[in-house]
């Protein structure tokens, strides 16, 4: 793994130690191998390491049933992405997105805080469900502050034609990703054209939907999906097929609707 892949990694880490406390981080083994099914699937993720104890024992996790939403003029979230190079690499679970090293740097400002992006991965088929429904494919769009805080943007994709010109760079390389984000560049990606044009959401707060399962992540489900043909769609679905966690109970959250128009 290239020092770049090596880097997420510890950013990745270093928010997780910011949910569950230092201390627990700090004895915490090695991560063990995980997958999306057999004995190292989601059911035993929880069991798999102490450090993933959150998987089975937490109770704010993703994803999760969206239905039953409670309607609210929320300030809708402003994207300030900047177009630019982007490096694509395969980490074993998924394909990810982003931005080359030296870039400007994007942001997402939810509640007057301001996040950066980190980069975006696809779920095949949607981990959130709405009404018991799946989507194709959910696209995750990662952010984070300087101190660790996470926000993650959910994009749905259903079928629809013709194809999605402005996905079909990333979709171009998903199939000859590598481990090394290095060796697998594009040249220029518009981040903001990736994302729906009517972009109300869904809000509720939330975990990764990964091990190690970290809560207090900030979650908004656009509402709108965006549209790509069949054959686009197959490229995710032949890379991964059925990487999505099942659904969490609620546990009592909230889920709000921000019904705001989008400017």
């Amino acid at each position: 793994m290239s020092r770049r892949a090596l880097a997420t990694v510890g950013a990745i880490v270093s928010a997780t130690a910011l949910v569950l406390g230092a201390g627990v981080l700090a004895a915490a083994p090695a991560d063990a191998p995980w997958s999306y099914g057999g004995g190292t699937g989601p059911s035993h993720w929880g069991s798999l390491s102490p450090a993933y104890a959150l998987c089975a024992d937490g109770t704010a996790q993703s994803p999760i049933n969206i239905q039953r939403a409670k309607p609210k003029p929320l300030q809708n979230l402003r994207f300030g992405y900047v177009a630019g190079e982007a490096e694509v690499f395969n980490n074993g679970h998924t394909v990810e997105a982003e931005p080359a090293p030296g870039s400007e740097p994007s942001t997402m400002k939810l509640n007057k805080v301001a996040y950066t992006f980190s980069q975006f991965h696809f779920h095949s088929p949607s981990g959130h469900t709405i009404n018991g429904k799946h989507y194709p494919v959910e696209v995750h769009f990662v952010h984070k502050t300087a101190d660790g805080r996470i926000a993650v943007v959910s994009v749905f994709v259903k079928l629809g034609a013709p194809a999605n010109k402005d996905w079909q760079k990333f979709i171009d390389v998903i199939g000859k990703a590598t481990a090394n984000p290095e060796q697998t560049v594009i040249d220029k990606i518009d981040w903001h054209k990736l994302l729906p044009t009517h972009q109300q959401t869904v809000r509720y707060g939330g975990s990764l939907t990964t091990p190690r399962c970290a809560e207090g992540v900030k979650w908004s489900v656009m509402m709108t999906p965006i549209t790509m043909s069949a054959a686009q769609l197959a490229v995710f679905s032949k890379a991964y097929s059925g990487n999505a966690r099942p659904t969490q109970p609620l546990n009592g959250r909230s889920l709000v609707f921000d019904n705001t128009p989008s400017r």
